[in-house]
């Protein structure tokens, strides 16, 4: 399975949409989920490792943008999903924009997951399509009010749970870590995510870590991880981030990236991690939630310890382990 690269580019405007496909590989052995006194049919390492695999490595690059389609559009009421708004789609994707049994599915594994007082910001479910094993899901701040969240998910993907579940957490974790009370809400960056220009003018007046989306608030956690664990690599990495925007040939991006990976391997839990720090932070968050405590100096097992430093993250683990156990 690949994740198509060139739809990821809209990752490099964290404003916008903050995506994540299906990983690579299983290749480790399954253990026990490590939540006490659970009987669980989900195991931690099999999630991990659905993850694993170098997404920027040049076997990986998939030229060519998937076919992506949305097929609804809903309002979040509480748990229930309402009011669906649909779209001119293909006739061969019919079958799936009239199944709401199957729509729901998607949205009720997020519900189940995610405990209600950690999801309250999500206010919008979107239902798209773009095949199999490209993009599983995305979340996207509200146009209209920022400080609200919607959340994205791809129907053909869910029968994989393994990778949903890490791309589930992925996703909340860029909820909990770019919501309205960690990074500023910015209704210009939202609706004009691309404008560089604009970019630059709200980093330059941001006297703590300018998230993209956002000032960051200076007792937030994405403040705190890139002040621990980016400050000595951030001029290097934003001169290989430039690429993204200036070369005329997106290889030359990727093998630059990649290759910043490969020099800073020990830094990060995985190469799509390299991507923003804001995707950093939301790869070691999942790790944390699905990984062991570590027990190494390595800095991406710092990164990985960092959210044992906050209790109520300790406990927010602790909730999403139990919900995962309880999933069908």
């Amino acid at each position: 399975m690949k994740k198509n690269i060139l739809f990821l580019l809209v990752l490099l405007a964290v404003g916008s949409f903050i995506l994540v496909g299906v990983y690579l590989g299983r290749n480790t052995p399954t253990q026990a989920i490590d939540v006490t006194n659970a009987v669980c049919s989900i195991s931690t390492t099999a999630v991990i490792a659905s993850a694993q695999g170098d997404v920027y490595a040049p076997s990986e690059i998939v030229a060519e943008d998937p076919d992506l389609h949305y097929l609804a559009y809903y309002s979040v009421d509480g748990e229930q999903i309402e009011d669906p708004v649909y779209e001119s789609i293909p006739d061969h994707l019919l079958d799936e924009q009239k199944d709401a049994s199957l729509q729901n599915a998607g949205w009720e594994v997020f519900t189940d997951l995610i405990s209600p007082e950690d999801r309250q910001m999500v206010t919008r479910y979107n239902v798209f399509t773009d095949g199999y094993s490209n993009t599983l899901a995305a979340v996207d701040q509200v146009k209209e009010d920022p400080s609200l969240w919607i959340l994205e998910m791809d129907i053909a993907d869910l029968e994989d749970r393994d990778a949903l579940l890490f791309t589930v957490v992925h996703e909340y974790a860029h909820l909990l870590t770019l919501n309205a009370s960690q990074v500023e809400p910015d209704a210009d960056l939202v609706n004009d995510p691309f404008n560089q220009d604009l970019q630059k003018e709200k980093a330059a007046a941001c006297s703590t870590y300018f998230a993209g989306n956002g000032c960051s608030y200076s007792d937030s956690y994405i403040h705190a991880f890139y002040q621990r664990f980016w400050l000595d690599i951030a001029d290097e990495w934003a001169r290989i981030d430039a690429l993204a925007y200036t070369s005329e040939d997106l290889d030359v991006y990727y093998e630059a990236l990649y290759s910043f990976y490969k020099t800073h391997q020990d830094q990060f839990v995985d190469d799509y991690a390299t991507t923003h720090p804001a995707e950093d932070i939301a790869e070691s968050f999942t790790y944390f939630v699905f990984g062991p405590k570590p027990t190494g100096m390595s800095i991406k097992e710092q990164k990985i310890a960092f959210f044992y430093e906050y209790p109520e993250l300790i406990a927010l683990r602790e909730r999403i382990l139990q919900n995962a156990c309880s999933l069908e």
